[in-house]
């Protein structure tokens, strides 16, 4: 029997689903906007809507307890922390949202790695 989904682990799965609707929005609206194909780019755009999409897998992921898709959010809150500590430290202009990067995948890490959540996820 599994184990019931930890409020955490809902909490991450919402702001991944969030994350991956912006993420394809921004994608098509791109799409429909002549400055934005010419500047990003049709490909970057397409990847972008791919990459959303993706983002709403991994999400469905989570939210049934599917331990790799944990890790995979896992890794790239990682990557997403060592960005806002360089940003952070290193560049002056993106200090403020260096900090939010660095708290919110601190954030993520926490609720995705604690007891409870390892808990589900070995049990599902």
């Amino acid at each position: 029997m599994s184990s019931p989904r930890p409020v955490g682990v809902t909490l991450v799965g919402i702001l991944i689903v969030i994350s991956g609707i912006f993420i394809v929005l921004g994608g098509i609206a791109g799409l429909f906007n002549s400055e934005a194909r010419l500047g990003v780019g049709l490909v970057t755009l397409s990847l972008m809507i791919v990459i959303g999409l993706i983002y709403l897998a991994v999400a469905k992921g989570i939210f049934s307890g599917n331990n790799f898709s944990r890790l995979l959010v896992g890794l790239l809150s990682v990557i997403s922390l060592v960005i806002g500590v360089i940003h952070l430290i290193f560049v002056s202009g993106l200090r403020w949202s260096g900090l939010v990067q660095t708290i919110f995948a601190l954030i993520i890490l926490g609720l995705l790695f604690s007891r409870k959540s390892t808990a589900y996820f070995t049990a599902n």
